[in-house]
């Protein structure tokens, strides 16, 4: 029997019209007409306001459960249908189409609404999220790093071992799969860090493999005088370079503040006799074709020999 895991976040129960008296069903309809339901597919209803309060990874799971529960648990919910069910980060939209993989299937299948995945046999170790069978976090982190863009990938890597999971594991679900991606999805793996604590920092990392920069230390501390002590997201020590995700919406609530209080934690570091050059780095900095490479090299840190290359291959692949 699978293992039981709760859903993270909201949960909200689609309503399905099979089954139902012609008269229900007949109401529910009317509700969708005047407003109070929206129609989510054929025969599978939920309430408008919720869905307005949701997020779109809950809306996401919504779609999942009001399919499964339409279909029945014939296939493994996978890939980003499946991160959406585990509520790991991911970047980007999760889309209106649920994925999942079938072991009876050797070829994929798209329709408008779902994605078959062929599982040519092979039963993907299983999880159940509210009901619906999911693929375990070895199995989803196996799925999105073999198929899905690199960046979104380490983002889901990062989060799964935080969560528990072994590079064993996600090794042994790579193992288990046939597929031309296989050698770019170990590296993936190589790299993943569960230290990691946003998504922001793990594509600002990969971002630097990418470009050939050396390896950092996550989440170091700095000591100042015995007094305070400053983490910063990534440290690179034989060259004196620290790196920053910024967020910036981190600083909306509280305002200046906050934003004093950043500055004057700045200002430590870059006064500690250890660092020589800080780098601060947004959304738009760290995704491909970003300005990562001139912040990072402003701040001191060597990058690789062919990495304006690789930086205009990785920005070919729409995130």
């Amino acid at each position: 029997m699978p293992l039981v895991v709760h859903a993270a976040g909201m949960t909200i129960d689609p309503i399905h019209t099979s089954g139902l008296p012609d008269s229900v069903a007949a109401g529910v309809r009317r509700a969708a007409e005047h407003g109070e339901l929206l129609r989510l597919h054929r025969g599978s209803y939920v309430s408008r306001a919720e869905w307005a309060d949701a997020s779109a990874q809950e809306r996401h799971r919504v779609l999942v459960r009001s399919f499964v529960d339409v279909q029945g648990p014939a296939a493994v919910v996978s890939h980003r249908s499946a991160v959406a069910m585990h509520g790991l980060p991911w970047v980007g939209g999760f889309g209106d189409r649920v994925v999942v993989t079938d072991p009876d299937r050797d070829r994929g299948q798209v329709k408008p609404r779902i994605q078959r995945v062929g599982g040519a046999g092979r039963s993907p170790d299983a999880v159940l999220i509210d009901g619906v069978l999911v693929g375990t976090l070895a199995e989803t982190g196996a799925d999105v790093a073999l198929s899905d863009h690199p960046w979104r990938a380490v983002v889901v890597l990062d989060a799964v071992l935080r969560r528990g999971c072994s590079k064993a594991d996600l090794r042994a679900a790579l193992d288990a799969r046939s597929s031309r991606n296989h050698r770019r999805a170990r590296t993936l793996v190589d790299a993943a860090d569960g230290a990691a604590e946003s998504p922001g920092e793990s594509i600002t990392r990969w971002g630097g493999i990418v470009l050939g920069a050396p390896s950092p230390v996550l989440q170091h501390e700095f000591r100042h005088q015995g007094v305070f002590r400053d983490r910063v997201d990534l440290w690179y020590p034989e060259h004196g370079v620290v790196v920053e995700f910024d967020g910036r919406q981190k600083y909306a609530v509280t305002g200046r503040e906050t934003l004093w209080d950043e500055k004057r934690r700045e200002d430590r570091i870059r006064r500690h006799h250890e660092v020589r050059g800080v780098a601060r780095v947004t959304w738009a900095d760290a995704l491909p074709a970003g300005q990562l490479p001139r912040l990072l090299s402003e701040a001191g840190l060597p990058l690789g020999r062919n990495w304006a290359s690789a930086w205009r291959l990785a920005a070919r692949r729409a995130l």
